[in-house]
């Protein structure tokens, strides 16, 4: 959904308006051996579960982890899901359309029914982008290959799994790598994007030792037509900490089994709304 240029421009402008300020070598991921980055336990969270705070008091994780409770699959969960496989199989279909000459055959036929239209309409939004983009990288010059050309209209790696055992959490997928950034997509309301992606940076850095300062967040709406919003963030100290005492949290409801207690106001979009107002 993002092109080459896209993405410079969005860490570019980040850059200028956010300033350059060098991260604290303590709060870099591959410091996961000495505070604050080193956790207070392992008991293998997953990021997903807390960085974004969709739980005020974090008891989705109790249940989770502590009751083993299931959650429930709710519409927005399901879409979500069916939204983000229609992305990637869309970039996936490109680049097998470019190197072997495979048509690009649809988002698939394993979709909820109610939900397949939008992802019929994010699939074609996105393959038509990549495949213009395509185009018009080789037609102008700007790539002087075939595997260039790509580049520039995919450059983003999606579904990048690292461990993050380090951080005392599970294994972690990000959305994408993209120029030494990472990107989430996000189909829903979102919250505390700065600190879930700077979880994804340091998870990254814990495991391959190379720095990772920006983060992209986009906000993807698909509803017949399909827009989105898309902003960089420097991913310094302030991110970092916020993450660090979301990930303690969770980390010390889940080791100690503690019930941090029903949230005064719950998301009915929760896996867990039915067990915890039960």
């Amino acid at each position: 959904m993002l092109t080459l240029l896209e993405i410079a421009r969005l860490l570019r402008r980040a850059r200028i308006t956010d300033g350059q300020a060098e991260v604290p070598p303590e709060l870099r991921g591959w410091s996961f051996d000495k505070p604050p980055v080193k956790p207070p336990a392992y008991p293998g969270v997953a990021l997903s579960d807390f960085a974004y705070g969709y739980c005020p008091t974090g008891r989705n994780l109790y249940l989770k982890y502590v009751l083993g409770e299931r959650p429930q699959p709710t519409r927005p969960l399901l879409e979500g899901q069916a939204l983000h496989a229609a992305l990637f199989k869309s970039v996936e279909d490109f680049r097998r359309f470019v190197y072997a000459g495979v048509p690009m055959s649809g988002p698939g036929e394993d979709l909820p029914k109610d939900v397949r239209p939008k992802a019929e309409a994010l699939y074609r939004y996105v393959a038509a982008r990549l495949v213009g983009e395509y185009h018009y990288v080789l037609a102008s010059g700007l790539a002087r290959s075939r595997d260039a050309a790509v580049f520039y209209a995919a450059p983003i790696c999606t579904q990048v799994a690292v461990d993050a055992a380090p951080l005392g959490l599970s294994h972690a997928v990000v959305d994408g790598v993209a120029l030494g950034a990472v990107v989430e997509f996000k189909f829903g309301p979102a919250q505390n994007v700065d600190a879930a992606l700077a979880g994804y940076a340091m998870a990254l850095e814990a495991e391959y030792g190379a720095p990772i300062d920006y983060g992209i967040h986009v906000q993807v709406w698909v509803d017949g037509e399909v827009e989105y919003r898309a902003q960089a963030y420097h991913l310094g100290e302030g991110p970092r900490v916020k993450f660090l005492e979301a990930r303690d949290e969770a980390v010390d409801i889940v080791a100690s089994g503690r019930d941090p207690g029903v949230a005064p106001q719950c998301p009915r979009a929760c896996p867990f709304y039915h067990a915890c107002r039960s």
